[in-house]
């Protein structure tokens, strides 16, 4: 984004007397009008607009210029997160609304990582989920709330989740996480308001009631053996 945008557009037209490499970035270029700067620009706009000393910078290519700038600081800004970690699209688009650039840049962006794979929200959410339920021991309810909070969609969701079943047994997950705390459920002596604590555990842990019953019989076995 070009910092006083408003204040050069005043100032055009004016010829570019002057293209420099800055020193502290030599990707990028400082053009000039005799002695005074006019604005800073990649290489890649440098080429895609053909900017050379003794062009007219119009209020028309100056503009082209800014949201040009504007999406390759979106880009790159969009592939050092992505460089990171993987991301959801709704993840990057909120990123770079705090950085404060346009949402026609931001779609633009978007529209454009998708189309070449950078971004990918199925294989977001399964790696998401799959990652959640084999280390962080989540149950299906708490994994589809966190995909839904990243505005994955629901049809997305659903494969995700059926996924994660047919790989890893939620059973053993429950069991494990169940057996980690078996010291604390042999603490209550009565086997009714044992059985109710794992199964409010084991809720609180995104597993549904239905799947906690039908485990039930073989953590209770586990606990009290």
């Amino acid at each position: 984004m070009i910092q006083d945008a408003n204040h050069i557009l005043n100032k055009l037209p004016l010829i570019i007397t002057k293209i420099q490499v800055q020193k502290k970035n030599n990707g990028r270029y400082s053009l000039f009008n005799d002695k005074d700067f006019l604005v800073g620009i990649c290489i890649k706009t440098l080429t895609d607009f053909s900017i050379k000393e003794g062009v007219m910078l119009t209020p028309s290519l100056f503009n082209q210029i800014v949201t040009a700038e504007e999406y390759e600081a979106a880009k790159t800004s969009s592939l050092r997160y992505l460089g990171r970690r993987d991301h959801a699209s709704f993840e990057i688009r909120q990123k770079l609304r705090k950085k404060g650039f346009s949402y026609a840049t931001i779609e633009k962006l978007i529209t454009d990582l998708l189309q070449k794979k950078y971004l990918n929200d199925p294989d977001f959410a399964l790696k998401y989920a799959t990652e959640k339920a084999a280390i962080n021991k989540w149950g299906p309810k708490k994994i589809e709330l966190a995909l839904l909070k990243k505005k994955i969609d629901r049809i997305t969701i659903q494969k995700t989740i059926k996924n994660i079943a047919e790989n890893l047994s939620q059973e053993q997950i429950c069991l494990d996480l169940a057996l980690k705390r078996k010291k604390h459920f042999l603490r209550e002596p009565d086997l009714q308001k044992r059985k109710q604590k794992i199964f409010n555990y084991l809720s609180g842990r995104g597993f549904s009631g239905s799947d906690i019953l039908k485990y039930l019989p073989l953590i209770t076995s586990e606990i009290d053996a």
